[in-house]
């Protein structure tokens, strides 16, 4: 199934070379059921990295409210409250990489997809063809 298409440990695309019609039939329908699948997972990714946005903007904006008044000038408000809020700042970060990611993924699906069906056109244009005398 997928984890024939997809390293499990990785979640690397493997390079998969469909030998004969009926592997090929199976690595279509295979990337199929990836891409049907994306459009949920993409999701889940995108809300999570606009909630690591909010959580940093939330975070940096408390600080700065605090080291404004704390501070003697805005600058090193600013500088104190950005230093602080790193972690959500990477968090963020990675969630949007994670998400970017997914996206790539899902148009290399789409495009292998793609090319499958057009090597699988001419396959059966072959075999249909083969031993039939016009």
């Amino acid at each position: 199934m997928t984890g024939d298409v997809v390293d499990p440990r990785t979640g690397e695309l493997l390079n998969y070379q469909p030998a004969n019609p009926a592997d090929m039939e199976w690595a279509i329908h295979e990337v199929s059921e990836l891409i049907e699948q994306m459009p949920g997972k993409l999701r889940e990714l995108n809300e999570a990295r606009y909630e690591a946005e909010r959580a940093y903007a939330r975070k940096r904006e408390q600080l700065l409210a605090r080291y404004s008044v704390e501070l003697p000038n805005i600058t090193a408000a600013r500088a104190r409250a950005n230093s602080e809020a790193m972690g959500e700042l990477e968090a963020w970060h990675n969630a949007k990489a994670a998400w970017h990611y997914a996206d790539d993924t899902l148009k290399a699906l789409q495009s292998k997809l793609s090319a499958l069906q057009s090597i699988n056109k001419g396959v059966n244009a072959a075999y249909g063809s083969y031993g039939r005398r016009p």
